[in-house]
């Protein structure tokens, strides 16, 4: 017997749903990179938990024992694949990074990323990704790093746009903008820092049409080959947790990301909605994702934070339960909490996640 509940806008499943209900089952995930324990033990907790997904990297995705329990415990897989970021690649071929407005390697702290029009790189990745689904057979790919050059995770809510560096202006990005816009840049400037003004001052806004259009091509190309591999994979796409209005506009601007249009290639749009290392308050949350899904209409998962990040204040039980219940508030289609690791570490924590799960399904509707 399958029992499904109805709260909040989402569908709790107990049992072994069938496909139909398994489509409209809220996804309740967690991010996991590695562990060295029990496997067995660790899908027994999750079940308990109330945890049905879990995306994972790639060196637990090709673990035979990790998948085939998965699949017995009813745990869904979305191996998470970084597309831009890239350090690996990056110190091989350093030419392939993307450039900044001030004329510097994209790099901030551990965010090293790849120019987004290099073509024979893409095609690397999606290769990459075609050899996971074919090898691996996962629920789903969760496409992280699919925009343009950001260390989001330290933009508070004082910054302007003015003030985030912008990106990419080498020499594949500047030819291909102007060749598919018939915009010419003048002659005469003599570094990319003069040229990166000109365009900014100058064009702004086409300029930003371009870089959402090159990360929505991306998005397509990769979502058109997934479905030539296996039509029952499912797509998430890792967004940053920026408001439509937010910073000037520069979820596009600076991301180029646009999640209306993105949306259409995608199952899933999932906002890093990880509040307290953005200095913002948990109702902040509910209106990430109540703006993404105003833009696409989509199903909407926002990831949040477990403990601190970047921050040295803590990240009190209390506020991590706040977090949680506005993550889960209408239209939200589930929550990703990260990371496992951390959640593991902090039973008090576990215990909210259980408490709040058990409880909204109690709550919920009828027997189906």
């Amino acid at each position: 017997m399958v029992l499904c509940f109805l709260l909040l806008g989402l569908v709790f499943c107990s049992g072994e749903p069938d496909l139909a209900d398994r489509e409209k089952e809220s996804i309740i995930g967690v991010k996991i990179y590695d562990y060295d324990r029990s496997y067995q033990a660790l899908f027994t907790e999750w079940r308990s938990l109330g945890i049905n997904t879990a995306l994972v990297s790639v060196d637990l995705l090709s673990d035979d024992e990790f998948r085939d329990l998965a699949k017995k415990s009813g745990i869904r897989l979305f191996v998470i694949v970084p597309i831009f970021y890239d350090p690996e690649e990056l110190a091989k071929n350093p030419d392939l990074y993307a450039i900044t407005d001030k004329g510097e390697m994209a790099v901030e702290d551990w965010v090293h990323f790849v120019c987004p029009t290099r073509e024979e790189y893409k095609k690397r990745k999606i290769e990459h990704i075609k050899r996971l689904i074919r090898g691996y057979h996962p629920d789903g790919i969760s496409l992280d790093f699919i925009r343009h050059f950001v260390y989001w995770e330290k933009i508070y809510p004082e910054r302007s746009l003015d003030s985030i560096i912008k990106t990419c202006f080498d020499s594949s990005c500047l030819e291909k903008f102007q060749k598919e816009t018939g915009i010419r840049i003048p002659g005469g400037f003599s570094t990319v820092s003069e040229t990166a003004a000109w365009i900014l001052d100058n064009h702004l806004e086409d300029w930003t049409e371009w870089k959402c259009r090159v990360i929505t091509g991306t998005v397509a190309e990769i979502t058109r080959e997934i479905e030539k591999t296996d039509p029952g994979v499912l797509v998430n796409i890792h967004a940053v947790p920026w408001r439509e209005t937010d910073f000037g506009g520069a979820i596009r601007v600076v991301a180029g990301q646009d999640l209306a249009a993105m949306h259409a290639y995608a199952d899933f749009i999932s906002p890093m909605c990880y509040s307290h290392m953005l200095k913002r308050d948990p109702p902040w949350i509910h209106s990430v994702v109540q703006d993404v899904y105003d833009r696409t209409e989509g199903r909407v998962i926002p990831s949040i934070q477990v403990s601190k990040a970047y921050l040295e204040d803590d990240f009190t039980p209390e506020e991590f339960q706040s977090a949680l219940m506005e993550a889960l508030k209408y239209p939200s289609a589930g929550v990703v909490f990260w990371s496992w690791e951390a959640l593991d570490k902090d039973q008090e924590k576990k215990k909210i996640v259980k408490d709040v799960l058990d409880k909204l399904v109690t709550l919920g509707g009828d027997e189906k």
